[in-house]
């Protein structure tokens, strides 16, 4: 599903209109009756239910206007606060205002927002004061409604968009309704999944408003400029990946089979006191199918890694101190020989002797590489060193990140990532030349093109330590399967395709580490949620997305 700007979805409403010849009447028809749709199936029969529809002066408000006229046949009791000029307002709002008082409907203005919310006797608000098209604080009337509906503490449903939410950023830079449920129309734009603006969205929706939106796509139509950067395409994960493509690492085992037909995960990672980190890395690798996973670990610790692990193998490296040092380069050069995919960083340490020796796997390891937590930060160190990898599309790097180790790699603060992820993982992927996942709510994967997806799996819960060591092992297992001796692997070609693999199973990855969070957080609920309850769920969530039950 395509995530659209406030630009491009008025493009495609205008090229409806004037292209397609849909009357904007009826696409504001079909918008309302979505959302009243919407209302019912959430809320049950609306007959007999007090309900405040707040409308602006633009096509939300049209769209407003709609819904208490629908409201109203359904016997409800819609209430409707119009707002702003109303010479201003388009044709089409006009008309379906106009239509809304012929129907017997009470308009009232909203000139005290304290007296009238003292006699509200509501059970629903519905929001349709502003749409896509804000870019500043709403005006001081809009911004007392806004303070109004919140304060009012009903169930709100906002009308393709909540009220002072910047539909391409995500910021609020003023007031901004916090809705229960969001409708939005045709696709979702982008500043539904950037925050601040997501906490205000609650259930998103996506209605379709009569139109095959699909047909007036061109080349460049769903495109989003970056400042200062080359346009960028974006996608957005479904909530369950069905399609064929997105499931490379994903499918049936044949009946004629062994463990070398699945892929051997190398992990370097651990160090004293990091225990842990390799452990949960390699579960997860083999929770996800992986045929082998061996953990290569300092001397030191490769007993305790040992005894957290049980259908693992590991290998004892020479270290300093508890951490690898470069003298450990020829035994992991020597097992690369046999290993089909490297993930690389968990528990390392920053220990100079670590940062190089990261720095010369990740120059002569011709395999594909899994960057994760101390890799990172190594590679912060020197972000040059990439310059001697050389290309090779059967031999993909992943970077995967969270905003602090963003930062480090961008040179620059979390602040700034964090106020515009999009940018911040498409800059990643373009300087690094690789696939970047910047981890978080809505968690985003971006390829050296400018392509990203956004990742809508995943709860709360899983803020807590070694989720992203997991997310390490799940990627490096799929991938591992993918690129296996004897498996249907995808051609160099493929690899090269701007959505080809290495993005599909980044995202699949992502997508698939969210959904097992999302299964632990139903048995266990969110608050205590622990890395070993996500690893248990990966076979079921595997399940789901083959379409099992």
């Amino acid at each position: 599903m395509k995530v659209v700007t406030a630009e491009q979805i008025r493009e495609l409403d205008r090229r409806a209109i004037q292209e397609a010849g849909i009357p904007g009447v009826v696409l504001m028809e079909n918008a309302g009756r979505a959302v009243v749709e919407v209302m019912e199936r959430e809320y049950g029969a609306l007959r007999g239910k007090r309900i405040a529809v707040f409308c602006g002066p633009g096509n939300n408000g049209g769209d407003g206007f709609v819904i208490a006229r629908l409201l109203a046949l359904r016997e409800a009791k819609p209430i409707c606060y119009p707002f702003g000029d109303r010479s201003k307002a388009g044709t089409d709002t006009q008309t379906h205002r106009e239509v809304l008082a012929a129907c017997g409907v009470e308009l009232v203005p909203f000139t005290d927002c304290e007296r009238e919310r003292k006699n509200w006797r509501d059970e629903l608000i519905v929001d349709a004061l502003l749409g896509t098209g804000i870019r500043s604080a709403p005006h001081p009337d809009m911004a007392e409604a806004i303070q109004c509906i919140n304060a009012s503490r009903l169930p709100v449903i906002a009308v393709d968009i909540p009220s002072g939410v910047d539909a391409d950023t995500g910021a609020t830079p003023g007031a901004a309704v916090r809705a229960t449920h969001t409708v939005t129309f045709a696709y979702p734009k982008i500043g539904l999944f950037l925050f601040p603006g997501a906490e205000c969205v609650g259930t998103l929706h996506v209605a379709d408003i009569g139109f095959h939106w699909a047909a007036l796509e061109s080349p460049t139509l769903y495109r989003w400029l970056v400042p200062g950067e080359a346009t960028r395409k974006f996608f957005v994960s479904p909530s369950l990946l069905g399609e064929e493509n997105w499931t490379h690492g994903l499918k049936k085992r044949k009946p004629e089979s062994n463990k070398g037909d699945y892929g051997h995960v190398g992990i370097f990672a651990g160090s004293r006191g990091m225990a842990g980190a390799p452990a949960m890395v390699a579960r997860a690798a083999q929770r996800v199918g992986a045929g082998l996973v061996t953990v290569l670990a300092p001397e030191s610790v490769q007993p305790t890694i040992g005894a957290k692990l049980d259908e693992q193998m590991t290998i004892p490296l020479p270290e300093t101190d508890g951490a690898a040092n470069e003298a450990a380069f020829e035994t992991l050069a020597h097992f690369a020989q046999k290993a089909t995919v490297f993930c690389i960083g968990p528990g390392l340490t920053t220990e100079p002797g670590t940062v190089a020796l990261v720095h010369r796997l990740l120059t002569k390891l011709q395999k594909p590489i899994v960057l994760d937590a101390d890799g990172l930060n190594a590679l912060a160190q020197n972000p040059g060193i990439l310059a001697g990898r050389p290309e090779d599309p059967r031999a993909p790097l992943i970077l995967t990140p969270h905003p602090g180790e963003a930062a480090r790699l961008l040179g620059t603060s979390i602040a700034d990532v964090q106020s515009n992820r999009i940018a911040s993982v498409c800059e990643l992927a373009r300087r690094y030349r690789a696939i970047a996942i910047l981890k978080g709510r809505f968690t985003l994967i971006a390829d050296p093109e400018g392509h990203v997806c956004i990742n809508t799996s995943g709860n709360p819960g899983m803020a807590t330590g070694g989720m992203g060591d997991t997310l390490t092992g799940i990627l490096g297992g799929l991938l591992a399967q993918t690129l296996a001796p004897g498996r249907d692997a995808p051609d160099e070609n493929a690899f090269r395709n701007a959505t080809g693999p290495p993005e599909e199973i980044a995202a699949l990855g992502v997508h698939l580490h969210g959904l097992a969070g999302d299964l632990a957080a139903a048995q266990h609920g969110e608050t205590g949620l622990v890395t070993s309850d996500l690893i248990a769920c990966l076979p079921a969530a595997i399940r789901l997305l083959e379409g099992e039950r």
